[in-house]
């Protein structure tokens, strides 16, 4: 986030209690004034920021990790949100079977369209820009 913020998309949704930010957040016991405040800083300095946090054992992450791969499934979060996500946003999607939040992310950027040659340029390291 320190880098410019979130595509519009993304944006829209970023840490509403139904999305997977928002379990996220509620996972850990935290909110979005907090999050952002800390997504000024570093990758590092974020990781250590998160790493600090009473509610951050390693038991509590190992839990989320196991959570958060099967968003979607039944009886797991957003299990009921599934369906109406891809009656609506992911309409374009909806005729293929997903089990998890994840696979209907992934699905969806794979079929976003390539950017253009030049607007890949704007986005290479520095000392790159215009080399094919």
């Amino acid at each position: 986030m320190a880098d410019g913020g979130l595509p519009a998309d993304y944006a829209s949704r970023f840490c509403h209690p139904t999305s997977v930010d928002g379990h996220f957040l509620a996972f850990f016991g935290l909110d979005r004034v907090a999050v952002m405040a800390a997504g000024a800083g570093s990758d590092d300095e974020v990781s250590r920021w998160f790493l600090a946090l009473p509610s951050a054992q390693a038991a509590r992450i190992g839990e989320w990790n196991h959570v958060a791969v099967n968003l979607g499934r039944p009886g797991f979060p957003m299990a009921d949100r599934l369906p109406v996500a891809l009656a609506t946003t992911y309409g374009h999607l909806a005729r293929r079977k997903f089990d998890t939040v994840f696979d209907v992310l992934d699905a969806d950027e794979s079929t976003a369209p390539a950017p253009h040659r030049e607007d890949q340029r704007t986005h290479e390291p520095h000392g790159n820009e215009g080399r094919p």
